[in-house]
C-alpha cells in the first residue's frame, strides 16, 4: 500500500525524526516527550475536547502509564506547537480487510500502537506539524522494543478521518472512523 506523497516527502526530507522536526533542512521544531517543564497554558487547537484533555488530563494518564505524550516544540519561541498521544493497542483480526487478515497468523488480534489524540495549536495549523507528528508516531512505533504490526487511530470526525486516509491509512471493517497503517509501509519510503 503506497503512502501519499505528503508523508513520504515529510519523512524523506528530514533526518533524525525522533529528536527533530525539520523543514527546509533547518531544525525549527523538536519532538520530545511531554514534561512538567512544558507550558501547556494557552494551547488552543480549536477542538474543545482535545484542548481540555491536553490541559487537564494527559498528565494523569502519563502518571498511570496509560499513554505517552509527545509535543512539537517551536525551538525559537519555546511554545508547544502540537501534541499526540501514543499507547499500546490491538486490532481484532476480523476488523482487518480480508486480503490483509489472510496474510497474518490466526490470533484473535494483532498488536498495534494507537494515536489516541493528535492536535496542532491554531498558530501552527497549515504548517504540516500534524503530518510531522504523524511521521514521528510512525517512527516511534516502528522502533518499539515490542512487536507492533500497525499504527491505529480512531478519527474523531470526518475531517480527521480524511487526514489519515490521505496518508494511506486503511479503514477497519465494522469499526466506524477506525483506521490503521501497517508499519511495513514506512520501510517502502
Amino acid at each position: 500500500m503506497p503512502l501519499c506523497d505528503g508523508l513520504s516527502k515529510v519523512m524523506q526530507n528530514c533526518s533524525g525524526w525522533v529528536n527533530n522536526l525539520c523543514f527546509m533542512k533547518q531544525s525549527l521544531f523538536s519532538v520530545v516527550p511531554l514534561s512538567k517543564s512544558h507550558i501547556r497554558d494557552g494551547f488552543y487547537s480549536g477542538s474543545e475536547a482535545l484542548d481540555r484533555y491536553f490541559s487537564s488530563q494527559v498528565g494523569q494518564d502519563i502518571k498511570r502509564n496509560i499513554t505517552k505524550c509527545f509535543v512539537a516544540i517551536d525551538n525559537d519561541k519555546q511554545k508547544i506547537a502540537g501534541y499526540y498521544t501514543l499507547s499500546a493497542a490491538q486490532i481484532p483480526l476480523p476488523g482487518l480487510p480480508g486480503e490483509i487478515a489472510r496474510k497474518l497468523p490466526r490470533y484473535d488480534a494483532v498488536p498495534a500502537s494507537r494515536i489516541g489524540r493528535l492536535a496542532v495549536d491554531r498558530h501552527y495549523q497549515g504548517k504540516r506539524i500534524g503530518s510531522a507528528l504523524l511521521a514521528d508516531a510512525l517512527l516511534r512505533s516502528s522502533n518499539s522494543s515490542m512487536a507492533v504490526y500497525a499504527l491505529l487511530v480512531e478519527a474523531k470526525d470526518e475531517q480527521a478521518e480524511a487526514f489519515y486516509l490521505r496518508y494511506g491509512f486503511i479503514p477497519c471493517i465494522s469499526l466506524l472512523h477506525t483506521l490503521f497503517l501497517p508499519l511495513k509501509t514506512i520501510s517502502k519510503i
